[in-house]
């Protein structure tokens, strides 16, 4: 009988513990669970929590609109002059290379149709190849001056030697830096001079050009803010702008998705040898002049001065504008139908110079 109760208490005594033991656990997790920090339970409360710990941050802070492109650059950056290069632009000399880094571009016509460009480069030290490069017109250093660029050229029309030489333009060529320069044995001249980054920084430095704008230099174009899109309300739709060029009859192609102008040229896409991608722009410029021919009865003596009629495209509209030059060495001003200055959209822009006698060849299309 004594060890059968002995047993028995020993079991509920075991039992016992176990309870007890369980019983402890609970409360200590209970407590625990107690201590944890107090989640908001309402949008409101979230809310304010997170306006308490967010601070606003200015994305532009230190920085500066770029003169080329609106866009915002260091202060380092946009107070650095740039070059204006002349690249050849017949059919023997595409696929040019760099060009798809320039920020501005200007085409003009020169003698016989065939149309030459300028590349205006604000960032040119790390390319590889720039090129083809060709000769001056003499319209095209007044073009650069009104940027404040240094002139990139490799031989020149007579009758832009004496612009060229009287000091109104800081220029880069075979006139007094060849060394700049380089040929490309895969091509043939005169389609094969070329330049690097390095190179033209280089001869800048050997010909003691300053490098940063003056004090009085104060941009060109004026642009819109990054967040806000330049939309004319009565604009023509301008989803495709041929610009009538009689050998390399170019267009563009508006982009709705990303707001580009995309550029072709002798049937095809105009494409960066480089990078392999096509040359795209958020607004072009059509400007009309007048011109004759000086004495060889072939070169292009250009009426810059003065104004004329033109367009400007943008986000898939065109609208009519003027421009007006004052004096030879200042800068043209595109002005819209009430007089005012154009407001350019961020990014990069096309000048087209056209002739008034074929403006009517510029077509706009849906």
């Amino acid at each position: 009988m004594k060890k059968y109760l002995t047993k028995k208490t020993i079991g509920i005594a075991v039992a016992v513990i176990f309870v007890i033991a369980g019983i402890v656990t609970a409360v200590a997790l209970s407590g625990k669970e107690k201590k944890k920090p107090e989640v908001p339970q309402t949008t409101a409360e979230v809310t304010t929590v997170q306006e308490t710990t967010t601070e606003a941050v200015d994305p532009h802070a230190g920085k500066v609109q770029s003169y080329l492109t609106g866009e915002y650059v260091s202060k380092k950056q946009a107070n650095k002059r740039p070059i204006a290069v002349m690249i050849n632009n017949i059919q023997d000399a595409i696929p040019q290379s760099g060009i798809s880094k320039a920020k501005v571009m200007y085409e003009a016509p020169v003698e016989g149709g065939i149309t030459r460009m300028m590349a205006i480069f604000d960032e040119f030290e790390d390319i590889k190849k720039i090129g083809s490069i060709r000769s001056c017109r003499l319209y095209y250093p007044k073009f650069a001056n009104e940027w404040d660029a240094i002139y990139v050229h490799y031989g020149q029309s007579k009758y832009a030697l004496d612009f060229l030489k009287s000091g109104k333009v800081d220029t880069v060529s075979a006139l007094n830096r060849e060394a700049s320069f380089y040929r490309d044995n895969s091509k043939f001249a005169p389609h094969n001079l070329y330049a690097t980054g390095a190179k033209l920084k280089d001869g800048i430095k050997a010909l003691g050009y300053e490098t940063k704008h003056g004090s009085d230099y104060h941009g060109h174009f004026t642009f819109a803010e990054e967040d806000k899109k330049v939309d004319f309300e009565k604009g023509k739709t301008a989803k495709k702008v041929e610009i009538g060029y009689l050998i390399n009859h170019p267009w563009f192609e508006y982009n709705e998705k990303n707001g580009q102008y995309y550029r072709f040229q002798y049937g095809g896409k105009h494409i960066d040898e480089s990078t392999g991608k096509q040359l795209h722009f958020s607004n072009i410029i059509i400007q009309c002049v007048d011109a004759s021919l000086y004495p060889d009865n072939k070169s292009l003596n250009m009426t810059l001065t003065g104004s004329g009629k033109g367009w400007y495209v943008t986000n898939g509209k065109a609208e009519k504008i003027t421009w007006e030059k004052k004096k030879d060495l200042g800068q043209t001003s595109y002005k819209d139908a009430n007089g005012n200055e154009i407001v350019l959209n961020t990014g990069k822009t096309f000048v087209c110079i056209v002739l008034n006698e074929y403006a009517d060849n510029v077509k706009f299309s849906k």
